[in-house]
């Protein structure tokens, strides 16, 4: 009688473990599609004259979360680059894209929502994902790239001073690490 359950419980087991082997199989390729699709997304609403992004790796780089890619125009010409921080903010990091053309100005910057996993506080803090905060930076500079009070030309989100700290100086110190590769791709002379 053991053996027979024994036996019973073998067979169930390998059964469920094939199925869901076969199940992984099937679905990773689509999870996979469905995030490079929507990494790609990400990728043009921070810079939209761009119509493909070629990866970058960096080699010896210490902070492997950080990513950077190279944005390519219609003509092949690379007019930029778009490059993830991950700056600390009031509930966590903040994921953050930023666009950088080929002047070092930025062409759009995009904080994670939090649906994607932002965690700042709601109705204070996600609001810097709105496009009264985000729109300050275009076509800024790393000098201006600083809250008002601070010397910059950022207006913080009231009630919400260390996440838009926390963006502002994320960008900045991303432009700091980041901009050197505009001309080591060719992009600047």
């Amino acid at each position: 009688m053991k053996i027979k359950m024994v036996l019973s419980l073998l067979i169930v087991c390998l059964a469920a473990a094939g199925l869901l082997s076969w199940v992984y199989t099937v679905t990773t390729p689509i999870i996979e599609e469905g995030i490079k699709a929507k990494l790609d997304e990400q990728l043009r609403e921070v810079f939209p004259s761009a119509c493909k992004f070629d990866p970058l790796v960096i080699k010896g780089d210490t902070l492997l979360k950080d990513t950077l890619w190279v944005a390519v125009d219609s003509t092949e010409n690379k007019v930029g680059i778009v490059f993830k921080v991950f700056p600390m903010g009031y509930g966590g990091p903040i994921e953050t894209l930023v666009g950088l053309a080929s002047d070092t100005s930025i062409v759009a910057i995009r904080p994670a929502t939090p649906s994607e996993g932002l965690k700042e506080t709601p109705g204070l803090g996600v609001r810097i994902t709105e496009s009264g905060f985000i729109e300050q930076f275009k076509g800024k500079k790393k000098k201006d790239i600083q809250l008002k009070k601070d010397g910059g030309t950022i207006d913080a989100i009231t009630a919400a001073t260390i996440s838009s700290r926390a963006v502002t100086d994320g960008v900045r110190e991303g432009i700091e690490r980041y901009a050197k590769w505009l001309a080591t791709i060719g992009v600047i002379e």
